[in-house]
């Protein structure tokens, strides 16, 4: 589709496209060819992207010809070609001078134009039932934009660098249940990152995602929890005798005890509280997508944006694809970090361990069930490690698997109290 402006503006973006470097530079992300209406402006256009992009500086008006005598069409005459780019030069340099305007009218016609094409694709891909293409494609059109952002020039930007790091609001850092684990991640985990607990059937998944979920709320940050497995009310019931150390078979004739103690942890003098909110899905029937979904919903209607985001457990996930469920997990992994990554907030899940996760002493990354690609893209892996004398002593073991940011291959003894449900990190 070409541009509806009036032909001078075409031409205004060309001269300045072949004007100055950084015009073209903020435009190449957004234009493609075919959206001039003129088939020359067309043909200039690729020409000065394919120039840049090789010697990395723009044409001259002679070399600008030149490359146009290569890809002329066989019923195109060159002297219409000099004559348009001398009607290029002839525009008035007033009428040009302000070229964030052209850049505003580019941006806003690239957008429209990508929406267009996603939503044109869209009915191949439903055809097709590929929902999770039709979502990208649709999320890409929308994120088109003229800023552009080429990194972080190494040398230069050493201070700034520097204290972007040192930025607590920037670079908050999500402390684990564990002290010893915050200490091998100097102070914890960051945004953008994904964390997973490995272990068998039974053996702590969920209660340790519970107790991280309170660490974090505890710490001032907001978590949504999204549950899989169990309903609404039993997690809730669970994080009940974790905040207030109430016995889980004492809960139901003490509501008014647990209500006082939920108070005063929200009006705890010089502490701030983050919220939780608690979401069940039917199992296999929430993808990634569908989590993206939610959590727009969330902040439309509650105002509420999380910070770390707890999904229990990984299996339990649905996919939009149809390939086999080794491949599906190391895919739904790898989106589950891109969601991190584009709402600047920590993913914590579980996954299970294969039959022999029950034999060994320490789960590794050998006894992963289906995928080992599932833990490829996390920052911090440990599994739950228990056998039966430890289950009646209330005892476990944390091994960690691997920290893209500390240490890892070590043990945390652990002390489960199942009676008001905390795991924490056992005294040596």
């Amino acid at each position: 589709m070409a541009y509806t402006f009036q032909d001078s503006i075409q031409r205004g973006i060309i001269y300045l496209a072949k004007s100055e470097e950084g015009f073209l530079v903020e435009t190449m992300p957004m234009i493609k060819s075919d959206y001039f209406e003129f088939p020359s402006h067309q043909k200039f256009y690729t020409i000065l992207k394919e120039f840049f992009l090789k010697y990395k500086k723009l044409p001259t008006d002679d070399q600008l010809l030149e490359e146009v005598r290569g890809v002329m069409a066989s019923n195109e005459l060159f002297a219409d070609y000099k004559e348009e780019l001398s009607e290029i030069n002839k525009l008035d340099v007033k009428s040009i001078d302000n070229g964030d305007y052209y850049l505003d009218l580019v941006e806003e016609f690239a957008k429209q134009q990508s929406l267009k094409d996603a939503i044109l694709k869209s009915v191949d891909h439903l055809d097709k039932k590929r929902f999770s293409a039709i979502e990208e494609d649709i999320r890409a059109a929308l994120t088109v934009c003229r800023n552009v952002d080429l990194g972080t020039d190494y040398f230069s930007d050493v201070r700034s660098r520097w204290n972007r790091l040192k930025d607590s609001s920037v670079n908050a850092k999500f402390r684990t249940p564990f002290e010893t684990i915050n200490e091998a991640l100097e102070g914890g985990l960051a945004t953008k990152e994904m964390a997973m607990v490995v272990a068998p059937p039974g053996v702590g998944k969920s209660l340790f995602l519970a107790n991280q979920a309170v660490r974090s709320v505890l710490d001032g940050y907001n978590v949504v929890y999204l549950s899989l497995e169990m309903s609404e009310d039993r997690v809730a019931q669970r994080l009940d005798s974790i905040f207030t150390r109430i016995r889980q078979k004492q809960l139901a004739g003490r509501v008014n005890d647990v209500e006082e103690r939920l108070t005063t942890i929200q009006d705890k003098a010089g502490q701030t509280v983050g919220k939780l909110v608690i979401k069940e899905f039917p199992a296999k029937r929430l993808t990634v997508s569908g989590i993206r979904a939610y959590l727009n919903q969330l902040k439309n209607h509650q105002d509420i944006e999380p910070d770390v985001l707890i999904i229990d457990y990984l299996e339990l996930l649905g996919s939009d694809s149809s390939v086999a469920e080794y491949q599906a997990q190391e895919r739904t992994a790898q989106e589950l970090r891109g969601l991190a990554t584009e709402h600047k907030l920590l993913v914590w899940t579980a996954t299970q361990t294969n039959r022999e996760g029950k034999k060994v002493s320490i789960i590794t990354d050998a006894e992963l069930a289906d995928s080992y690609g599932k833990i490829r893209v996390c920052d911090l892996v440990f599994s739950i490690n228990q056998n039966e004398q430890e289950f009646d002593n209330g005892q476990a073991r944390l091994y960690l698997m691997k920290s893209r940011n500390g240490r890892a291959r070590f043990i945390v003894p652990l002390k489960v109290d199942y009676t008001r449900l905390v795991v924490s990190q056992q005294s040596l």
